[in-house]
């Protein structure tokens, strides 16, 4: 399959979010300066909630729960509709530039400030799911407020809208950041560096979403022994489908995943030769190019649930099928202030060795029809939403 020059150069939604105080405004500045030197025309999308909050819309004014759900269904509403008039218009007067659009918080966010029911209301009134609402964008960088780490950092000068105290940052931190799980492409960015580390880590993490060559750390993965599911904090799951294509090139490498979940499907191309592409397709193009399977290989079956620990965002994949009994946790290793990385695994899992290097764990050599000798055993009925109440 060849790859096809585009006419109209997709535009990337990346979202900077974060608890109060984590850098974000103060990021897009450099951020905007490094991706233009990358050949990007870079869009900003600032904060609607300090947009409202500056024009005497005041949430601190507010002592009714209708009143902050209204408040944030308002954020809502502009939110969207200003995501999609840059979008469109930034798409058809600049069709042939690559182009992003930088958004100080995303819609998910929402979901940290209002009851849990008040945001399935405001979905099921807008005729949304959560995962077309999430995964609408193309990454999420979560940046860790400074009163988790950095507590001498934490002031409320640049912002006058900011109201909350430094406990209460932490445990609103924590609350967008688990509004977040699910999403294909999450980074979190801890405050275990300096500021100008915590944003070169921010512009390492937008480049590994838009496939630039950045050195990036490595996913480090582990093959997993036991699981005490009943100890597995706030989490997501997610159902993937991937099926690998076949391919003219020889150093060429194309897939098809099918993501989804509560009854949503989105679906991806990804085309990966010097440098990793993926694209949105559609259903009806995803089921035409599911005929193209490479007959070498079968379906990739699994459950992903995504969690935090520790400031360190997991992904832990129980597999199906021809891979039944095997399941993989992966993370990216923190980087500790002496440069070196750091993963600490979650006590409630038990790992039996690292697979980071090891091609027999290979998702494509995975798809192979042949077995694998060594798994692990799993129970089977993971095919239900785990997901516990949010903290």
């Amino acid at each position: 399959m060849k790859t096809i020059p585009r006419l109209i150069e997709p535009v990337f939604m990346i979202v900077l979010t974060g608890g109060p105080c984590s850098g974000k405004s103060s990021s897009l500045a450099y951020l905007t300066e490094k991706l233009s030197d990358h050949g990007f025309m870079v869009f900003v999308i600032p904060e609607t909630a300090t947009l409202i909050t500056n024009s005497g819309i005041d949430r601190r004014k507010m002592d009714k729960s209708n009143q902050v759900i209204n408040y944030e269904e308002a954020i809502f509403d502009m939110q969207l509709a200003f995501e999609e008039i840059y979008k469109s218009t930034v798409t058809k007067v600049f069709p042939e530039k690559k182009k992003i659009i930088l958004l100080d918080r995303g819609v998910m966010d929402i979901r940290a400030f209002i009851p849990e029911k008040a945001f399935r209301d405001i979905l099921k009134r807008k005729n949304l799911s959560e995962m077309e609402l999430r995964d609408r964008y193309n990454g999420v960088i979560h940046l860790v407020t400074a009163a988790d780490g950095a507590i001498e950092f934490y002031t409320g000068d640049n912002n006058p809208a900011r109201i909350e105290t430094p406990e209460e940052a932490v445990e609103i931190d924590i609350k967008i950041r688990e509004s977040w799980l699910g999403h294909p492409h999450l980074k979190v960015i801890d405050n275990t560096t300096d500021f100008e580390g915590k944003i070169n880590r921010t512009f390492s993490a937008i480049s590994s979403i838009l496939g630039m060559p950045v050195p990036l750390p490595i996913a480090t993965r582990f093959l997993v022994k036991e699981i005490q599911y009943d100890r597995l904090p706030a989490h997501q799951t997610i159902h993937i489908e991937q099926i690998y294509l076949r391919s003219k090139g020889k150093n060429e490498k194309i897939h098809i995943k099918k993501r989804g979940q509560d009854g949503t499907y989105l679906y991806f191309l990804t085309r990966k030769a010097m440098i990793e592409e993926e694209e949105l397709i559609t259903e009806q193009e995803y089921r035409t190019l599911e005929r193209l399977i490479d007959p070498k290989t079968s379906i990739i079956v699994k459950e992903r649930i995504c969690f935090f620990w520790k400031n360190q965002y997991f992904e832990l994949d129980i597999y199906k099928g021809q891979n039944q009994g095997i399941s993989i946790l992966k993370v990216e290793p923190v980087e500790t202030p002496d440069g070196k990385a750091e993963i600490d695994i979650p006590p409630f899992i038990s790992v039996s060795e690292d697979i980071t290097n090891n091609p027999q764990y290979n998702e494509r050599n995975m798809a192979l029809k042949k077995k694998i000798i060594c798994k692990n055993p799993l129970p089977e009925d993971l095919t239900h939403d785990r997901s516990s109440s949010r903290s």
